[in-house]
């Protein structure tokens, strides 16, 4: 207002000193303003362009990043072991820096397999040695003293192995149970027990290691890898607590109570989502890839989030992802999206979920094609409010598109209800 004011006591003074002249003047001042205007605005537009641009070339550059690293650490792998592992969804993988040791722990099962490997090549005093027994037992020709001397032998050769292999292993198991999340809290923090049912702590982390090794049965193969060398690879199961699941959900508690209230999505949908997308492994990982407690894109859900709340369009990597209060506001604030902007036409928060929590996981469009076989949103909420939940459920577990996500819907709702008592 001020300035239109400003304009028009311009206009007042240039009329009284020449009204034609400045009438003139003064539609020429307007024409020239508004192409300035113009011209800003379009400046605006290609300068926010050039940087939604810029951002799209991070991700670009960062996920040629991630699948050039990909193929170089699986390939290193497989130069020495019989099989590749990878972290996924629900499965922790830790190699260590030589390769020669990794840890995986299944989050959803609750087992932790610990697996080393050794060369079996000899060295060659222990080839000459061998030769030398073997000439030796030819010119004695007494096969008993033969046998005799083979098994004493194999004992000899064998305890050196059994304390090596028991060795790494404790080793392994005992990085393991150091290994932070990236808040910084132990990753198995309050999930093992020791052979007295006793929750194992950190101080107790070397006794533990083991105690966990030492008397268990212990699978091993023989194998020759890429690189052409003999060695034969060692593991055992260690099992996890039976309450493992609670534990760590009861670790996020604070967190997604936090940011349900935030973003006003119900808590035990959070939950709920988050145990079916990761069984709550901060370090979760998929093939896409997605990162975190709610699996989220980079490119895609991520970024989605993180622009519906600070409506700045920012590169979020997997570093950013992988530190729970920041997975777990993206991952409430995403749902919050679909639940309050996708699907806000749908009457009530029971349908609302029950079609926003497949769009998490195969997208809005998808769910729009199954109750209307269009991706338009108005037509989709009028089918949903149509039906009652039940049916709305049964529609949607028949017409998805895609298994993944008909089970994904089963999944979360079968088990939402289970969170009602960790929210109280």
């Amino acid at each position: 207002m001020k300035y239109i004011a400003h304009i028009v006591r311009i206009a007042i003074i240039i009329a009284t000193i020449h009204p034609v002249h400045s009438q003139k003047s003064f539609k020429e001042f307007q024409k020239k303003q508004q192409q300035a205007q113009q011209q800003a605005f379009e400046d605006e537009i290609s300068d926010f362009q050039n940087y939604v641009a810029e951002v799209t070339a991070q991700y670009d550059a960062y996920e040629q990043q991630q699948a050039k690293e990909f193929e170089e650490f699986k390939e290193a792998v497989e130069e020495k072991w019989h099989e590749f592992k990878y972290p996924s969804k629900k499965v922790y993988v830790d190699y260590d820096e030589d390769l020669d040791s990794r840890a995986s722990v299944d989050f959803e099962n609750g087992e932790i397999i610990i697996e080393v490997i050794v060369m079996e090549d000899e060295p060659e005093e222990r080839v000459k040695e061998a030769k030398e027994a073997k000439a030796d037992a030819e010119r004695a020709k007494a096969e008993a003293e033969k046998a005799q001397a083979d098994a004493e032998k194999a004992k000899a050769e064998a305890e050196p192995r059994e304390k090596l292999v028991d060795k790494k292993l404790a080793k392994k198991m005992l990085n393991l149970i150091k290994t932070k999340a990236d808040d910084g809290k132990p990753l198995l923090q309050g999930q093992i027990a020791d052979k007295k049912g006793k929750t194992v702590k950190e101080s107790d982390a070397e006794s533990f290691a083991a105690e966990s090794v030492q008397g268990k049965p212990v699978a091993k193969k023989t194998y020759k890898a890429k690189d052409g060398k003999k060695r034969t690879v060692y593991s055992v199961k260690v099992p996890m607590k039976s309450d493992h699941i609670n534990t760590r959900a009861n670790q996020y508690k604070q967190e997604v109570i936090k940011q349900s209230k935030r973003f006003n999505v119900d808590p035990i949908i959070a939950f709920a989502v988050m145990e079916t997308e990761s069984a709550f492994n901060p370090k979760a990982k998929s093939h896409i890839p997605a990162f975190g407690l709610m699996q989220l894109v980079p490119r895609s859900g991520a970024r989605d989030a993180y622009l519906y709340i600070y409506k700045d369009d920012k590169f979020v990597d997997d570093k950013y992802l992988y530190i729970p209060s920041n997975n777990v506001e993206l991952g409430c604030a995403y749902l919050s999206k679909i639940r309050h902007q996708y699907f806000k036409s749908i009457t009530d928060d029971e349908r609302a979920y029950i079609c926003a929590i497949p769009a998490y996981n195969t997208g809005i469009g998808n769910v729009a094609k199954a109750l209307t076989n269009a991706t338009k949103l108005k037509p989709a909420a009028q089918k949903a409010n149509s039906m009652s939940a039940d049916q709305l459920y049964k529609k949607l577990i028949k017409d998805l598109k895609y298994k993944e996500a008909r089970d994904y819907l089963e999944r979360v709702w079968t088990r939402k209800d289970k969170y009602v008592n960790l929210i109280k």
